[in-house]
């Protein structure tokens, strides 16, 4: 995990589906370089899709490239918080949401504050910075193209770091996953 995300610009993908089962995404490193895929353990019924009923709890398995397991992602809706925990069950980090959807908070797995990330009120565009430092990454949603965009609930983003601020790998994990937690938390179910 040291250097899984030390890119400067990072995408994650949500691969368009019409009526998709689980919620998935797939996160980029420059060019094509598939560093993760995230995928939501268990699927939901059509009525439930249809619905737009969120689950209590819902948990997503990231993987490397080759499969195997990186971290687990545990967003649980009653408390506005999802917790990043390694295979060993350790805990991370949480990024917590704000009840606006706009802003969420980076924790530490010694519950400390490592950043915010702070968004417009179109919420398309994130700041992140850390206590006391100055802005260290940019989240955006961008576009993803005519069909995706007209068909189908599927969303893209780009996390761009700067080079200015040295920034930890647990905090970069926690920075990229910040689109997932968004897209699940402010757009409902896939």
């Amino acid at each position: 995990m040291d250097n899984l995300f030390g890119f400067d610009e990072i995408r994650v993908r949500q691969p368009g589906r019409l009526l998709a089962g689980r919620a998935s995404f797939e996160i980029f490193g420059d060019g094509k370089t598939l560093l993760a895929t995230v995928v939501e353990t268990e699927g939901r019924s059509t009525f439930a899709k249809i619905t737009k009923l969120i689950p209590h709890t819902r948990a997503l398995d990231v993987m490397n490239e080759a499969g195997q397991p990186l971290f687990a992602l545990v967003l649980e809706s009653s408390e506005f918080a999802a917790d990043l925990i390694d295979p060993d069950e350790k805990l991370i980090g949480k990024v917590r949401i704000a009840g606006s959807r706009r802003e969420y908070t980076l924790v530490n797995g010694d519950d400390e504050v490592v950043a915010k990330a702070v968004g417009d009120l179109a919420v398309k565009r994130f700041t992140v910075s850390g206590p006391g430092l100055p802005p260290f990454a940019e989240i955006r949603k961008t576009w993803a193209g005519p069909l995706k965009e007209s068909l189908t609930s599927a969303d893209n983003y780009t996390v761009k770091f700067t080079r200015a601020v040295a920034v930890p790998p647990d905090v970069r994990v926690l920075t990229v996953m910040v689109p997932v937690v968004l897209d699940l938390a402010r757009y409902g179910p896939v």
